[in-house]
């Protein structure tokens, strides 16, 4: 692994190539629980993106021990794999949740980096969705110039049906 911290950039592109290769794809894990590791494997699509990156199995089943002591909050967990990241990158990796319903992934990288939809005549309110996804606005993090203030653009590729956004399959 290089001495450059991953930012969300590459985030973003390792979620594509996983995605290219499934895109219905979900958690694989134990049935009731949901793990970082089962059966020697990365069962979550965090574990799943950080095996990517070069952690190792003993490392994620290291953070998942972490993260359970945090009461699973990314942001207090104190862990060599952290150092790995850029800090925004580190909470918009938090917030990729997964799931075990096809698309989970899909829909996880939507929340992401996807454009926000508004319902009714809610407009959308630009301070409200940089607090929620701060990833998105700064632009070292998309090795953007300094001068530009403009958000990540919001990336529409891998949308999934309805149905399966919602788990109605």
């Amino acid at each position: 692994m290089s001495s450059t911290r991953l930012t969300t950039t590459h985030i973003h592109r390792a979620l594509h190539e996983l995605l290219t290769a499934a895109p219905q794809r979900a958690d694989d894990g134990h049935p009731e629980f949901p793990l970082f590791v089962y059966h020697g494997r990365p069962a979550c699509l965090n574990a799943e993106l950080l095996a990517g990156f070069g952690a190792s199995i003993t490392q994620l089943k290291s953070l998942a021990s972490a993260l359970d002591a945090a009461e699973q909050d990314w942001e207090d967990v104190k862990h060599p794999l952290r150092r790995r990241f850029t800090p925004l990158a580190w909470t918009c990796l938090s917030r990729l949740h997964g799931g075990d319903t096809a698309g989970a992934w899909a829909n996880s990288h939507r929340l992401a980096f996807g454009p926000q939809r508004h319902s009714g005549n809610a407009e959308f309110n630009r301070a409200i969705d940089r607090r929620r996804r701060p990833w998105l606005y700064d632009p070292a993090e998309f090795e953007q110039p300094k001068e530009s203030r403009e958000p990540h653009p919001g990336c529409t590729e891998y949308d999934v049906p309805r149905a399966a956004r919602y788990g109605w399959i």
